[in-house]
């Protein structure tokens, strides 16, 4: 009796799209909390952007570069949710490889 061992098969491993019993808990749990993260994100950007226009912060100060530099960790976490990650790298595989012929010219024979 032969029987496949290891690699894939269908209908094995978990399905596409499912979530682990702990993020689905966590879900529950913010949601009887009433807590939103990602409102609350945009809630913080938002004071921030305020706190920046309205003058309560000093140009040139310490407090004004960490306030930007916030704001703009804020944009990258909020990223996520809106757009797909970027791949860092794609490989790109060639299949007709062609030899390349060289040829040398303008070279006089002594």
């Amino acid at each position: 009796m032969t029987e496949k061992r290891g690699g894939k098969r269908e209908g094995s491993g978990r399905p596409r799209g499912s979530r682990n019993i702990y993020s689905q808990d966590s879900v529950k749990k913010l949601e009887e909390l009433g807590f939103d993260p990602i409102e609350m994100l945009v809630d913080k950007y938002q004071e921030i952007q305020t706190a920046l226009t309205d003058g309560s912060v000093r140009v040139g100060s310490g407090a004004y570069a960490q306030l930007l530099a916030t704001q703009a960790q804020i944009v990258n976490n909020l990223m996520r949710y809106g757009y797909r990650q970027v791949p860092e790298k794609q490989e790109v595989s060639v299949e007709n490889k062609k030899p390349i012929a060289v040829t040398l010219t303008g070279r006089k024979k002594e």
